[in-house]
């Protein structure tokens, strides 16, 4: 049994609306500059202060500095609240804090 096409020819858009692709190509944007602001804040301070100390606990002090960095650079590239930046910075910091605790606890 052959499908037939159930939408006439003349309701499928020949091509896609440009206000859309635009928003779509400025919410992509827009997400990756803030990535990247996110991750070189979080590295610049990573190399001030280290997030885990010599004996492998956390410095929970340096981890919520470089959060807060990363969360004020988000900030002012997305225009998000502070909830919502901080929220993702702290999720970073305490990510980059864990994948680096083997490498300086020994």
């Amino acid at each position: 049994m052959r499908f037939v096409n159930l939408i006439p020819a003349s309701h499928i858009a020949r091509s896609a609306d440009p206000r859309l692709t635009a928003n779509a190509r400025r919410a992509v944007i827009t997400a990756k500059a803030a990535i990247v602001a996110a991750t070189e804040s979080a590295k610049r301070f990573d190399r001030t202060e280290a997030l885990v100390n010599r004996d492998g606990t956390f410095n929970r002090s340096a981890i919520m500095r470089a959060a807060i960095l990363s969360a004020q650079a988000r900030m002012e590239v997305t225009g998000d609240a502070w909830g919502v930046c901080m929220s993702y910075a702290l999720k970073g910091a305490w990510a980059a804090a864990k994948a680096s605790r083997p490498y300086r606890a020994h």
